[in-house]
């Protein structure tokens, strides 16, 4: 706990996190460097020397990660560079269960970033110093245009990535199948890889006489060749734990010792916790020590219940599936998807891997040597690699491969474990045991499935609740209905820019709740940044209808929408009209306030005055969702009378001065009021319009500071929990 305090936060007053948020010129050695491509960017990781602000040098120390835009720079390994940057904390989260960068970074001891331009970059010495740690990035270097020389695109992406753990640059298509299929532990390099590379040197050293009766000797050089493999992929918490297991395991052999395989998994933990204490967090490392534990486990016990299949089946078949147990609670934590074809695609998968693997690392080190000789393992490689890619893909595509699930609670996973562990002592003990014994063991295994029932059922009924997304600078409000009908307003979006919020946000955010299906979607109106999100919605969600104001936008994206619409023939599409009322559930409906009008509004290119306004009501609970109108909605909706007030308003177009008016406000009367705001140069939300909220309302919460509101309610009460 103590090393684990330590290593959260940046340690002693010279370290360079002491001067975030200023502006200043930063020198320091780089560390680490990897052009971008498809970003346009460079990602440089300096280790701070020197940081001057006006006239003052301060010297420091510490990790800052820098971004440098306009098409990056030359910059590698060892050289020494100044530039001028504002210092940074790593972005948080913004919404519930998404990814932190803050903590990721946290775990590669870095607290800083910064964003800057080529031209921001002052100077550049070429600086290179001798010893393993300065060799290692310029090998890796060299490995890297050597694969480049003897292997085809997109063949050479995946040997990079199963041999440097770099897969940034594989085909988009790629990832997606082996996730769908349950191998995606064979493109990063893991326990499994270190297996397999000790297995053959062990083969290897056995065929050769000189070498066989040197056994000692052997495991000496295995040992020295894992720990150099271990080094070059930067000692992933996997490859540490799979080198750390197989070199106990060689030092017990040289000297003649038992080797305890649950000690040496403890040891290896141990060990790199004691070095690296927030590991303990890191997704590979919680997964690899899981799986690898659950394969020593329940390995014996399946492969016994198994002995009616031939042993070349059983033994695989059983390590397959006590490692899909161990995996099934972390997998739908980490990426909320569960493969069920992962047990039958491991036994073809991880044989296949495990000669591409043996034959990528071979010709790439016959590469140094000659390069002719190479190309013959690169041919039968690549066909190797193509039969993979085609039974991935082949798994993947086959009926209920997989299912998206909801991110279980830590309290769901703790059941499940408790109920695997059960059940092995019960399979393994049962003939040992007498009747009474039997008994208890029965009714406890019936009593702690009560016990999961009620865990998972609890709260038995459920309450109406509207998330509000953070999607930056746009709108997205997931509502989820007491019955668990799902409806989206509008799916966010960011202009001008190629970050795609569907993808990277909304239908994350859709999928760690369960939600595979939405029974209705509206679009408010057709502007980016509530539609562009939309789209990645339509293509991966399910949608049962769609409902929009019907404004005739020429815009490409809005295009789209409507061709994604006209495409899935299940999907039912409506033009809403004021004074629509749209009944849901028992008690619960949605009236439609304001939708296109080019009487009142006129049909001026803007859409801000045509967007729906919606209210739904939910016994004696409202919400009122008012997309961007502005001032002349604003005043159109006033003669709505008592028929406007409700309990909480979505605040008009991110708290633009132009909406909110004093009259809007007071007419509606809220209790709570919600801003869908991020950064932008529009000066959103304006300083007059949270002055007039905040002597309104009782709270004011808004999106790019509180990251994701949620409300729910038991058409009664209310109640709110943000995300900060």
């Amino acid at each position: 706990m103590l090393n684990t305090s330590y290593h959260s936060q940046p340690q002693g007053d010279d370290h360079i996190a002491r001067y975030i948020a200023r502006t200043g010129f930063l020198e320091g050695t780089v560390r680490g460097a990897e052009y971008l491509k498809d970003s346009n960017y460079q990602e440089i990781l300096l280790a701070a020397q020197c940081f001057q602000e006006k006239d003052i040098k301060y010297k420091v120390r510490g990790n800052v990660l820098l971004r440098i835009y306009e098409g990056g720079t030359s910059i590698k390994y060892g050289d020494q560079i100044k530039v001028k940057v504002k210092l940074e904390e790593p972005a948080l989260p913004g919404n519930f269960g998404e990814f932190n960068y803050r903590e990721y970074l946290m775990r590669q001891n870095i607290f800083m970033v910064g964003s800057l331009n080529t031209y921001q970059v002052y100077s550049i010495s070429r600086y290179k110093k001798s010893g393993l740690a300065n060799f290692l990035p310029y090998l890796k270097d060299a490995v890297d245009k050597n694969i480049n020389k003897i292997y085809h695109f997109p063949q050479n992406t995946l040997i990079k990535a199963i041999i440097t753990g770099d897969r940034k640059k594989m085909p988009p298509e790629w990832e997606p199948i082996f996730q769908d299929a349950g191998v995606m532990h064979i493109l990063a390099i893991s326990g499994l890889h270190i297996g397999v590379i000790a297995g053959f040197l062990l083969i290897v050293f056995n065929l050769i006489p000189v070498l066989k009766k040197k056994n000692k000797l052997n495991y000496i050089i295995i040992i020295c060749f894992l720990l150099s493999y271990a080094a070059f992929t930067g000692f992933r918490p996997s490859v540490s734990r799979a080198t750390l297991m197989f070199t106990i395991l060689l030092m017990a052999k040289y000297l003649n010792r038992p080797y305890h395989i649950y000690n040496s998994l403890y040891l290896a933990g141990l060990l790199i916790l004691f070095g690296q204490p927030l590991s303990l967090f890191d997704a590979g490392f919680l997964l690899s020590f899981t799986v690898t534990f659950f394969i020593i486990f329940l390995f014996p016990l399946l492969k016994e219940k198994l002995n009616f299949l031939p042993d070349f089946i059983s033994s695989p078949l059983a390590t397959s599936l006590a490692a899909w147990l161990g995996m099934v609670p972390l997998s739908a934590c980490f990426f909320y998807k569960v493969s069920f074809i992962a047990i039958l695609a491991n036994l073809i998968i991880v044989p296949l891997i495990s000669i591409i693997l043996i034959l990528g690392l071979a010709s790439i080190i016959i590469s140094f040597i000659f390069i002719p000789c190479a190309t013959i393992l690169v041919f039968l490689n690549e066909i190797l690699i193509n039969f993979l890619i085609f039974f991935t893909r082949f798994f993947s595509s086959l009926p209920y491969a997989y299912k998206y699930v909801t991110q279980p609670s830590i309290y769901q996973n703790i059941c499940y474990y408790f109920m695997i562990f059960l059940l092995a002592y019960t399979l393994t003990h049962w003939s040992k045991l007498d009747s009474k014994k039997r008994k208890n063991l029965c009714l406890t295994i019936g009593a702690a499935a009560l016990m999961i029932l009620f865990i998972h059922s609890y709260p038995f009924s459920s309450p109406l609740a509207v998330h509000f997304i953070n999607v930056g600078q746009g709108d997205a409000i997931l509502i989820q209905t007491p019955q668990k009908k799902n409806i989206l307003i509008d799916g966010g979006g960011t202009p001008f820019t190629d970050f795609d919020v569907g993808k990277h946000i909304v239908v994350p955010y859709l999928r760690r709740l369960g939600i595979n299906r939405v029974d209705l979607l509206f679009l408010t109106h057709p502007d980016l940044d509530h539609l562009e999100g939309l789209l990645t919605v339509l293509k991966e969600i399910k949608v049962k209808r769609v409902i929009e104001s019907g404004i005739d936008s020429k815009d490409n994206v809005y295009q789209q929408f409507l061709s994604l619409i006209k495409k899935d023939k299940q999907i039912t599409y409506h033009k809403t009209q004021e004074g629509e009322i749209i009944c849901l559930e028992p008690e619960l409906e949605i009236l439609v306030l304001n939708s296109f009008n080019s009487l009142v509004y006129g049909t001026e290119s803007n859409f801000n005055n045509h967007s729906i306004v919606l209210k739904l009501l939910y016994k004696n609970t409202s919400f009122l969702f008012t997309g961007d109108i502005e001032e002349l909605a604003e005043k159109n909706l006033l003669s709505l009378g008592n028929k406007l007030k409700s309990d909480i308003l979505k605040v008009a177009h991110h708290g633009s001065i132009t909406s909110s008016t004093e009259l809007f406000v007071s007419n509606v009367e809220p209790g709570v009021a919600v801003i869908s705001v991020g950064l932008n140069n529009f000066n959103h939300p304006h300083p007059e319009v949270i002055k007039r909220l905040e002597d309104r309302c009782q709270q004011v919460f808004r999106t790019d500071r509180n990251g994701t509101v949620i409300i729910t309610s038991n058409g009664q009460r209310y109640r709110t929990n943000t995300l900060r």
